[in-house]
C-alpha cells in the first residue's frame, strides 16, 4: 500500500480514520515486483522490444511491426547416477555417471569415464519416426569435467525452457550438490537455484518438471506415473530400461 508524502505530518494531528484519504495506491501483496513493473509498463510476453540503458536510465520501446514470435530453445535432460544396491542414490557418496539431454531434436550424452569403462561412440536412438534421436557423445575424464561441460553447453546454447522429470526433487539437487563438492557453484554457472517452495528456478529460463504435469493432468493412476510407464502410455513406445548395476557392467 502506498501513501502520499505528507502522511506522517498529518496522522499525528488528525484522527486515524482520516488516514485512508492519503492512500493513493493499493496492490496485491503476493505479486512479485518485476511482475508488477511489467503490468504497469505494459510489457508483454511474445512482443519484441528495443531496450536501451544510458546514464542509469533504461528505456523500453515495443517494436510494433515485428509480429513473429521467437522460437523457444528447449533443453530436456536426465541424469544417471551410481548407487549402492537396493538403495536410493545419495549425493554425498554417489556420483553422476551420465547426463543425457536433447536440444531442439539434437541429442547429447556426457559420460563420466571414472565410472564408464571405455569411450562410447556417437549413436542414434529413434524409437519412433517422429522421435528422431541422433546423439553426440562427450566422454569426460571425470565427474567434474562432466558437470562443467553440461554447464558450459547450457551457457552456449542459452535455452529458454529446460524440462526434467522429477527434476525438482532429484536431478537438480543431485547435480547442485555434486557440483558443490567439486567447488562449482551451479547458480553462478547457469542461474538455477531452489526457491522457498522447493522448486528450481531461474530469472532467464523456465523450468518445467514434467512429473508435476503427469500428477495433475495425465489421469494416470498413482502407480503408473514413473517415467517408463508415462512414456509407454503417452508417447506410445516401450523404452529399454537397465538397472545401473547391469548398465555399468
Amino acid at each position: 500500500m502506498q501513501f502520499d508524502e505528507d502522511i506522517e505530518d498529518t496522522v499525528a494531528s488528525r484522527p486515524l480514520s482520516d488516514a485512508i484519504e492519503h492512500i493513493i495506491d493499493a496492490r496485491e501483496w503476493d505479486v512479485p515486483y518485476h511482475i508488477r513493473v511489467a503490468i504497469d509498463k505494459d510489457i508483454r510476453i511474445g512482443k519484441w522490444y528495443t531496450v536501451k540503458a544510458k546514464g542509469g536510465q533504461v528505456t523500453i520501446e515495443v517494436i510494433e511491426d515485428r509480429l513473429k514470435r521467437a522460437d523457444p530453445v528447449v533443453l530436456a535432460f536426465d541424469i544417471e547416477t551410481t548407487k549402492s544396491p537396493l538403495k536410493f542414490p545419495d549425493a554425498t557418496v554417489d556420483s553422476v555417471m551420465m547426463i543425457s539431454y536433447m536440444i531442439d531434436g539434437q541429442g547429447f550424452l556426457i559420460t563420466n569415464r571414472d565410472i564408464v569403462s571405455s569411450d562410447i561412440d556417437d549413436f542414434d536412438y529413434t524409437p519412433k519416426p517422429e522421435f528422431e534421436g541422433p546423439f553426440t557423445i562427450i566422454n569426460a575424464r571425470d565427474e567434474k569435467a562432466c558437470l562443467q561441460h553440461f554447464f558450459d553447453h547450457i551457457q552456449n546454447t542459452r535455452p529458454t525452457i529446460i524440462a526434467t522429470y522429477n527434476g525438482d526433487f532429484f536431478d537438480w539437487p543431485f547435480i547442485e550438490q555434486r557440483a558443490a563438492i567439486h567447488g562449482i557453484n551451479m547458480y553462478d554457472e547457469i542461474g538455477f537455484k531452489q526457491d522457498s517452495e522447493g522448486e528450481y528456478k531461474s530469472t532467464h529460463c523456465a523450468h518445467m518438471d514434467c512429473l508435476k504435469w503427469v500428477k495433475r493432468d495425465s489421469y494416470l493412476p498413482q502407480g503408473s506415473q514413473g517415467l517408463k510407464a508415462v512414456t509407454t502410455a503417452k508417447l506410445g513406445y516401450d523404452p529399454i530400461e537397465l538397472d545401473p548395476e547391469v548398465m555399468t557392467k
